[in-house]
This record gives C-alpha cells, sequence and structure tokens, in this order.
C-alpha cells in the first residue's frame, strides 16, 4: 500500500479512536499489544494489514471503507488538463452539471431541481465520459472519475463563469446573510502596503487551514453528513474612485419666488 494512503488511513483510525473515547491502552488490550506498540504504530503510521484490518474490526469500521476515505482525501488540489477547461467552457451547463455532481448531488436529484429528462441526463453524462471526468452507469446514473479537488486556471477557459458563481455567491451572501451558517463581512482601512501583504498572506494560510479541516471531516464522516462550504474571498489594495460614482450636478433647481 503507498504511504501517503497508509498514512491517511492511520488518520481516520486516530480520529476515530478520538471520537469513541478510546485509548492506545485499550486498543493494545483488545489486540494483545502493549500501550507502547500501539503508540508507536500511530507515530509511524504503519503496520501490516492484517493489523490494520484488526484496528478496523475494533472500531467497527469497514476497512474498504476506511481506504475509499484515504483515497479521496487529497491534500492538494490539481488543475484538470487545459483543453477539459476549454471543452467545459464551451457547455456552461455541463461544467454546472459536473460541479453538482462534485457536491454529491445525484443524477437524479439534479434533474428534478432542473426539470431534466432522462435524455438530458445520458447526455451530460456522455460527455463527462468522453472528457474522462465520469463513468455513464445504467438506469441514468452518473459516477464522478476525477481527481478532487480541483482548482481553476487564473484567466484560463473557465475564469468567465467561475466569476460568475462566486459573484452569485456573493450576492446571496449580501442578502441572506444570517451569521451562524452564511456570512458577510465587508471593511476597509488605510494602512501601510507592508501590512497589506501580510493580511494577504494570512489569509492564504487560513484557507490552507480550512481546507485541512474539510479534508479531516471526510476522512471520518459519511458524504450524506457533509454540507458544501465556500469561501470568497477579495482582498488588497485599491483605488477608491474605481468603485465609487458621483453624479454632476447639471443645473441647480430654480429659487422659488416669495
Amino acid at each position: 500500500m503507498e504511504n501517503r494512503l497508509l498514512t491517511d488511513a492511520f488518520e481516520i483510525l486516530k480520529r476515530s479512536l478520538r471520537a469513541r473515547g478510546m485509548t492506545y491502552a485499550q486498543v493494545g488490550e483488545a489486540l494483545g499489544l502493549s500501550e507502547v506498540s500501539v503508540k508507536r504504530m500511530f507515530a509511524q503510521r504503519d503496520c501490516k494489514m492484517s493489523r490494520l484490518f484488526e484496528l478496523c474490526e475494533l472500531l467497527e469500521l469497514p476497512p474498504e471503507e476506511i481506504l475509499q476515505r484515504a483515497r479521496r482525501t487529497r491534500t492538494d488540489a490539481v488543475y484538470l488538463p487545459l483543453e477539459t477547461e476549454a471543452a467545459l467552457a464551451a457547455n456552461p451547463s455541463l461544467f454546472h452539471f459536473m460541479l453538482l455532481l462534485r457536491e454529491s448531488f445525484s443524477s437524479r436529484q439534479i434533474a428534478s431541481i432542473y426539470n431534466l429528462t432522462r435524455l438530458d441526463i445520458d447526455h451530460y453524462g456522455r460527455l463527462l465520459e468522453n472528457l474522462g471526468l465520469a463513468e455513464l452507469l445504467p438506469e441514468g446514473k452518473v459516477r464522478l472519475d476525477m481527481p478532487y479537488p480541483v482548482k481553476i486556471r487564473p484567466f484560463g477557459p473557465l475564469h468567465s463563469i467561475v466569476k460568475s458563481v462566486n459573484q452569485n455567491f456573493l450576492s446571496l451572501a449580501i442578502d441572506e446573510s444570517n451569521g451562524e451558517d452564511l456570512a458577510f463581512s465587508a471593511m476597509s482601512r488605510r494602512m501601510l502596503p507592508d501590512t497589506l501583504k501580510q493580511i494577504v498572506r494570512e489569509l492564504g494560510e487560513f484557507q490552507s487551514h480550512i481546507a485541512n479541516l474539510a479534508r479531516q471531516d471526510q476522512m471520518i464522516a459519511n458524504d450524506k453528513e457533509l454540507v458544501s462550504f465556500k469561501l470568497t474571498v477579495a482582498a488588497g489594495m485599491f483605488h477608491c474612485p474605481d468603485l465609487l460614482e458621483i453624479d454632476s450636478v447639471k443645473a441647480l433647481a430654480p429659487l422659488e419666488s416669495s
């Protein structure tokens, strides 16, 4: 088994132990190992497959499910091939269909929301299959077969569509912000350029932190337990007149006669 996959599998097991309130000593007692041996095994994140299966059985977690979750939890987002982005950009509905599948909407749910026919689903599923992004299954089902997460090239073929999606999300957040599961915040301050650059760097670190939290959730939870989260951030130096407008008063109102 590849080292990264085994490392992620142990991370899932470790979080599962914590969720159940089990100690290394209890694991060792159940498996006939010393607490030190269990600590070493989790620290090195390495063991024989037979031992991994014993751990899964102890936690009542199917080994195949553990490995499947480990495979789907990537740290680094990857780009789709440029020609794939171009094909998706030429058909925005196809791109949106792919995004919904990625967010765990079934083809049946998509058909219901958008009033699509079986012919529509087969059409989009076949197009994604031809791009190597999905597999069209019997009974109108479509299964994604692509790396996750993915990132879109800045100013690439999908730039305008991604821009529109983020503008729609910002509009939704501004109109329906509730401070709990949907938030919008805006501020402007005067500061030194070096301070601004520091803030931008810290925002990048915060984004990485969010990605890691999501990755951990994906390790221990089923898809049905997860919700879609989106973060859209714009921060940087700006020129106020580029964003603001002031109309010229073309004629003064006549004075009222006394």
